[in-house]
């Protein structure tokens, strides 16, 4: 439902206080739903029963109450504050909606698809009913007057909810969000209530909160791009906001500055954008916001951090570490504040496959990896048998499977050298999951990368991007060298060889590195051992590293 800022906004009906009637808890609403309470404090009686150990229930009691409000004859300041009681619950179940969808692979399947689509029917339940008190806002009921610009802070933190839930499900967030959640500012604005101070106890570590402030916040993170955020990352990012969103005002005019600016139309249906230069002829529309105090704080931190300080006193929270802030940091800041780089990418069609290490493994050498024999080599009497039935001697027993396992699935889009951007229409096979091993295959070579973003678009298509490394790819077969008696199975690696880009690495399963630790070749010819140096990349499925060859 978007908001209307005009006076033709539809509400719920209103029940004068003094009719004697009560708010229609006798009277199950439209969608066939009684209420189970008269009034806010009964409300907050009722949220406290909530079974939150059975989710499904709690869900179906709580989005079923929002809704019988919204539609209830409840006079709107009683509406307001009920949506202020059941604010709490809800975020509440949302946490524990969140441990089932947040970040996971997708395309998203059973429970996990379900949970993300109750987020996302939670908060927008919870946004309808903020949203039903506007048209009696706008009419100029009393009740209202004194704590307008807390119930429009609230609807906009509820989009700014929304937004959070589109990232964490890798989703893209609908038009209509974006509609609305400028109509609520566009509101704000016109009540001339974008920078008044409000209150609340559910994010204590936030400052400054007014209507401007969860607004920014809302574009601030969606310019982030969740999407190519890990769950933590977005996490952090959500926190450090609630202290940060207030250095961004969006102004109606332009300012002087030498920075990129930020700019997002309040009739448009989609964030805002960064760029470097201002558009000739902007509409009124138009809101620019400049992110140059915001740069000094993320670039601060990063100093900082790399003298010596700690994420607990730079205000990052105590339960980060340093690693994790640099790499947010930097993240934001390329997003926030750095213009774009140029595109020299092309737009073509590719192949890719997942699989982690052995389905790139696969995709490289052309055979599948065999513990027992790496190498592809037959007993005497297997030879003998392939030999009778006129077949070749390097015949794969799992190719077969391997080919079901990891297919490889068309893409379109921009390719370049380092990047890639492009997108699947077609039901995937795969499912995709932030960092993890990728092969690329174009039409002259097979190259390696690792995943950087994933979405799913309003149609269902599957969005990709994807970090390629320079190196070309050639399959090793290696044992974990060890002084005892028993010796550690073989494992398979890809080396990418040596470039005026980067030195040569190893990719290689996950918990493989150790510094020191030494793996040696298992190939035909004068043997190779290399020697572990240092943790290039930690992907989600394999883990790239440098090494020393002897």
């Amino acid at each position: 439902m978007a908001v209307n800022p005009e006076p033709g906004v539809p509400a719920a009906p209103v029940v004068p206080p003094d009719s004697g009637v009560a708010p229609a808890a006798a009277r199950p609403p439209g969608d066939g739903v009684a209420l189970a309470f008269v009034d806010a404090e009964g409300a907050a009686k009722w949220a406290d029963a909530l079974p939150f150990a059975t989710v499904g229930q709690a869900f179906e009691g709580l989005v079923g109450q929002l809704r019988a409000v919204t539609a209830a004859g409840f006079s709107a300041r009683e509406r307001a504050t009920i949506a202020e009681v059941l604010r709490d619950p809800a975020g509440h179940l949302h946490t524990e909606l969140a441990r089932r969808y947040a970040g996971k692979p997708q395309p998203a399947i059973g429970r996990e698809r379900e949970a993300a689509e109750q987020a996302i029917a939670l908060w927008q339940a919870l946004w309808e009913l903020y949203s039903s008190c506007l048209k009696p806002l706008l009419e100029g009921d009393g009740e209202l007057a004194g704590v307008k610009a807390k119930l429009l802070q609230r609807g906009i933190h509820v989009g700014k909810q929304l937004v959070l839930v589109h990232g964490l499900a890798r989703r893209v967030p609908p038009p209509t969000l974006w509609q609305e959640l400028h109509a609520y500012y566009r509101l704000a604005e016109m009540l001339d209530c974008t920078v008044t101070a409000v209150s609340d106890d559910t994010t204590p570590s936030a400052v400054g909160i007014s209507c401007y402030s969860t607004y920014s916040h809302a574009l601030l993170l969606a310019l982030a791009d969740p999407c190519a955020m890990s769950v933590r990352q977005i996490e952090l990012a959500d926190r450090w906001l609630g202290q940060w969103a207030r250095k961004v005002f969006p102004y109606a005019q332009q300012r002087e500055t030498e920075g990129p600016v930020f700019i997002v139309d309040l009739e448009g249906s989609s964030a805002g954008v960064l760029v470097a230069n201002v558009p000739q002829g902007a509409p009124a529309s138009l809101r620019f916001g400049y992110p140059g105090k915001l740069a000094t704080s993320v670039r601060g931190r990063l100093k900082r951090l790399a003298g010596g300080a700690t994420p607990a006193e730079l205000a990052l929270g105590q339960d980060a570490s340093v690693e994790q802030c640099v790499a947010l940091l930097s993240h934001l800041d390329a997003h926030w504040y750095q213009a774009q780089r140029r595109d020299d990418s092309t737009h073509a069609a590719i192949d890719a496959c997942g699989g982690g290490v052995p389905g790139a493994y696969f995709r490289v050498a052309g055979r599948t990896f065999d513990r027992q024999d790496p190498l592809g080599r037959l007993s005497y009497a297997n030879s003998q048998h392939l030999a009778t039935l006129g077949a070749l001697t390097d015949y794969d027993r799992h190719k077969e499977d391997a080919e079901r396992r990891w297919p490889w699935e068309r893409f379109e889009g921009r390719y370049g050298w380092r990047d890639a951007r492009v997108t699947r229409l077609a039901p995937t096979q795969h499912r995709w999951f932030l960092d993890q091993l990728v092969a690329v295959r174009d039409a002259d070579r097979i190259r390696l990368g690792a995943l950087t973003r994933i979405s799913i678009g309003q149609d269902g298509e599957l969005d990709v991007a994807i970090r390629l490394w320079p190196g070309t790819p050639k399959t090793r077969a290696m044992r974990p060298f060890t002084t005892s008696y028993s010796e550690d199975p073989p494992i398979p690696t890809i080396l990418l060889g040596e470039t005026e880009e980067e030195p040569a690495s190893l990719i290689v399963p996950p918990r493989t590195f150790a510094p020191g630790r030494t793996l040696r070749s298992m190939d035909p010819g004068p043997e190779r051992t290399y020697k572990l140096t240092r943790l290039v990349q930690r992907g989600a499925d394999f883990e790239r590293v440098a090494f020393e060859e002897s």
